[in-house]
């Protein structure tokens, strides 16, 4: 999937914000991301626009998507109903509402399998969903399955969920905060078996999450999110080693690290509220290294390398190149 200047827009009494603003990314087969940032800097809403499950009053107003080569969104097409299911997961974050309590599991899976893969029989759609089924680290399996969900655990519905969302083989697969309702050691189980299975069908994953470290852990890539905008993209072990971003540092050193024994810098202020004729960064009433530029224009994208770059000018590494984003 290629996407290119996405932008996004939520109407309210209290008049339009931008919710969504610039938004680039490219994903390829087998490739695990992280988007990552604070609550209300757009994650949620920059990947649920990728396949149309915006609210009413939020819509796509710029921007083009391609899957696979070709165009589902921008120049007058709007196939995103296209992508959801057959060709891109989604486990959204709170299971026991995402799963119909009415249902067994079986059921649900098996619902899914009718929708998006109709080109298989009943006993080959039995096949699939005991092979998934198998594979989310159930002790019964079976039992699972017969199963409804307020018959399970919190970690158990998760692992369902997970599995309703695969099931049709998708390229794709988007976990929302999927984890944080868990406790640690159940996240650390259920991201690592998110990642198995993303990497050993050679699909691709993108991780929403405002947990840094555990992104760290799964990620092969990371993009950082701030006022609906990515900041900073890149290999995960250079964005941690060496962030580029203010904010990526602040969110670095705002959480707890084994390694190193450091006192926790928070960020001070809160996220900005970005209306159509907001000009400049939108980190820079927070930033420490902010100056008078910082505000007078909007930012543009620094590419320090094919895969990886910036959206600063006072950057805490030197800018190499300006690319297009």
């Amino acid at each position: 999937m290629r996407v290119r200047s996405l932008r996004v827009e939520a109407t309210s009494s209290a008049g339009t914000i931008v919710a969504v603003d610039k938004f680039g990314l490219d994903i390829f087969p087998g490739d695990v991301i992280g988007l990552i940032g604070e609550s209300g800097s757009g994650k949620t809403t920059a990947v649920r626009s990728l396949l149309g499950l915006t609210e009413r009053n939020v819509r796509i107003t710029e921007g083009s998507i391609y899957f696979q080569g070709e165009q589902v969104l921008g120049g007058g097409k709007n196939h995103l109903d296209r992508l959801r299911g057959r060709h891109v997961g989604m486990v959204f974050q709170n299971a026991s509402s995402s799963l119909n309590p009415l249902l067994k599991v079986k059921t649900q899976m098996r619902q899914v399998l009718r929708v998006n893969r109709s080109d298989q029989n009943a006993s080959a759609q039995q096949r699939r969903i005991e092979e998934v089924i198998s594979r989310m680290g159930f002790h019964d399996p079976k039992r699972v399955l017969r199963s409804y969900p307020h018959q399970l655990s919190g970690g158990m519905r998760q692992r369902a969920a997970i599995a309703i969302a695969i099931v049709s083989e998708p390229e794709i697969v988007i976990a929302d905060e999927s984890t944080s309702a868990l406790d640690v050691t159940t996240q650390a189980e259920v991201m690592e078996l998110v990642r198995e299975l993303a990497t050993d069908m050679g699909h691709s994953l993108i991780y929403v999450t405002h947990d840094l470290l555990l992104a760290a852990e799964v990620c092969t890539r990371m993009a950082v999110m701030y006022g609906g905008e990515i900041v900073e993209e890149g290999p995960t072990a250079s964005v941690i080693a060496s962030p580029s971003h203010p904010y990526t540092l602040g969110l670095l050193r705002s959480v707890p690290m084994w390694a190193k024994r450091a006192p926790l810098v928070g960020i001070e202020g809160t996220p900005p509220r970005v209306t159509p004729g907001f000009t400049g960064c939108r980190f820079a009433s927070r930033c420490p290294h902010a100056v008078d530029g910082c505000s007078q224009s909007d930012v543009a994208w620094t590419e320090t390398r094919p895969d990886q770059g910036f959206r600063c000018i006072q950057p805490e590494g030197a800018p190499l190149h300006l690319g297009n984003r």
